[in-house]
């Protein structure tokens, strides 16, 4: 199992009381409640935030069951509308929840150690060190019944080195298609981590009618399932493909419902709405253990909250406003204040289970608001500066964001936070640029190399200010330049050195994200990326 907090199963005797309401709720109320802390700050804003009623009533927001045959269908609770369900197109890492089941992937990825594994291609090899050589399976099929042999993956990867995440692919030069089986990727530099970039968004091999305007609504995969119907803010409906290449998926149907609000959500697994959610608050894993229906797990993966920083936007193109921002952040508060402690702090891009987890990157900025303070003012904000920001306009990102803002202003910033769509904020922040800093989450790739590049290279898509850091890129080079996992992790530790002195970014902390499904359904594994994967979850016994 990835690292992970397991709760106790349901029908387990029960733990903690902390959170347990004097008198038990109706069955299917998600009762607000949060445990005491120590820090007057928090205290202050979570009792703000309840007075003006950000958090809203659990029943709002859950859509209506679309009547579907419950013994055959699988209903999962996602918490966001995709960006696209085209994988070339879309910006978010919620996506892929809802990407999976549409788009069989080149390569796989063990859920564990994430070490790559058979997908679409049943073997790669590196012939020369920088071409990556792929050999497909034989009669694979798009879910429309098109063929999917080498020529169709070539046009995809082309197509994806054209699209929104296109800097996954900067590194390939060309893309040959020899024979109807095998695939060559050629490549200005060695890069092993290839290999697992074909695990997400640019592996996901989309059909021949991708060149058609209406194809995020129309999308043609070769995944278990295949789109019956999409309604933004409502419903995303899917049925099995029958040319899926592997074994069929046990559920005939697979219905998302899109519940943004994670207490909604509890409310809809707690009343039977729905079978499957992530993304909960962890305020309410007590009262979802205690349902005595529920399975609830917690594993902390890749996917971390950070505060994105526009490095050519005032203030925060002077380096000691970023070390300030860093230095004033007290992790461990915010990780109690929002989720109770269920997460991991983050000081480098990389939790502590992952291979390339760099221990001496502890130490880097401790809490320490003097120090802070000193670099405000030899920054020249000595009576302070304002910072724009945006965030999900959810509670949970409102209450996290509270808590930074109450932190921040201890050293004299006043942390501006709008809230909104995320959708919205993301094209405002990192499109168009509105905003000083943006706070979300990073969700993680299969390959730390994709992590480090998306995240601090020059020309990413990540990176608005387009500000380079020096000498980062001859070491990323050196990280991906080998196959060896002791060499890489060397790697990614200096870079991480060249990282903390730039401070291009402020994490937070690794989810442990809150899951929790009915006891009827059986196949589950969490994995390290933190993505979840429903696709073979299995509801009962009588699925058809």
């Amino acid at each position: 199992m990835p690292s992970c907090l397991l709760h106790r199963r349901a029908d387990q005797p029960c733990g903690s009381t902390d959170f347990r309401p004097v008198v038990p709720p109706p069955k299917g109320t998600i009762v607000t409640s949060y445990r005491t802390t120590s820090c007057a700050v928090v205290r202050r804003v979570l009792l703000a935030i309840l007075s003006i009623g950000l958090l809203v009533t659990a029943a709002c927001g859950v859509p209506a069951p679309s009547g579907s045959t419950a013994s055959t269908t699988l209903t999962v609770a996602i918490s966001n509308n995709p960006s696209s369900l085209d994988p070339q197109a879309g910006p978010s890492g919620t996506d892929h929840i809802a990407l999976y089941p549409l788009y069989a992937t080149l390569i796989e990825f063990d859920p564990e150690t994430l070490n790559p594994t058979p997908g679409l291609a049943e073997s790669w090899s590196f012939p020369e060190p920088t071409t990556l050589q792929l050999k497909l399976r034989e009669n694979l099929q798009f879910s429309d019944g098109s063929p999917l042999d080498a020529n169709a993956v070539k046009v995809s990867l082309e197509r994806f080195m054209t699209q929104t995440n296109k800097a996954d692919l900067a590194n390939v030069t060309s893309v040959e298609a020899p024979d109807p089986t095998t695939v060559l990727l050629h490549q200005k530099t060695p890069d092993t981590s290839l290999v697992l970039v074909l695990a997400d968004r640019a592996g996901m091999v989309v059909g021949p009618t991708a060149a058609n305007p209406d194809f995020a609504q129309k999308p043609v995969g070769a995944g278990p399932y295949t789109l019956v119907s999409y309604s933004p803010g409502d419903r995303i409906l899917m049925k099995r493909n029958p040319n899926y290449y592997g074994e069929q998926p046990p559920m005939q149907n697979l219905e998302m419902r899109i519940i943004t609000d994670p207490k909604a959500a509890a409310s809809a697994l707690l009343s039977g709405q729905v079978d499957f959610a992530n993304n909960l608050d962890a305020n309410d894993i007590p009262q979802l253990e205690n349902s005595g229906s529920l399975t609830v797990v917690s594993p902390v993966g890749l996917w971390f909250d950070m505060i994105y920083f526009n490095l050519a936007q005032k203030p925060l193109d002077d380096v000691r406003v970023r070390q300030a921002i860093n230095l004033a952040l007290d992790r461990d508060e915010i990780i109690q204040g929002t989720v109770n402690g269920v997460g991991e702090p983050a000081r480098q891009p990389l939790p502590s289970a992952h291979w390339a987890y760099d221990e001496a990157s502890t130490s880097i900025w401790p809490h320490d608001v003097e120090r802070a303070k000193q670099l405000m003012a030899e920054a020249g904000y000595a009576n302070g500066v304002t910072l724009t920001v945006v965030c999900t306009a959810s509670p949970l990102e409102v209450r996290r964001n509270e808590i930074i803002r109450a932190q921040l202003a201890e050293i004299g910033i006043d942390y501006q936070v709008t809230p909104m769509d995320t959708n919205q904020g993301v094209a405002l922040y990192f499109e168009q640029q509105g905003a000083n800093a943006a706070q979300y989450a990073w969700s993680g790739r299969p390959d730390p190399g994709q992590t480090y590049s998306r995240l601090f290279s020059q020309n990413t898509y990540q990176n608005p200010g387009k500000v380079a850091i020096p000498g980062l890129d001859a070491v990323l080079e050196k990280a991906v330049s080998t196959d060896d996992p002791d060499q890489r992790a060397a790697a990614y530790a200096e870079a991480n050195k060249l990282i903390a002195d730039f401070a291009p970014y402020a994490p937070l902390y690794f989810h442990g994200d809150v899951t929790a499904y009915s006891n009827e359904v059986t196949g589950y594994t969490p994995n390290l990326l933190g993505k979840p994967k429903v696709a073979f979850l299995d509801k009962s016994s009588e699925a058809g």
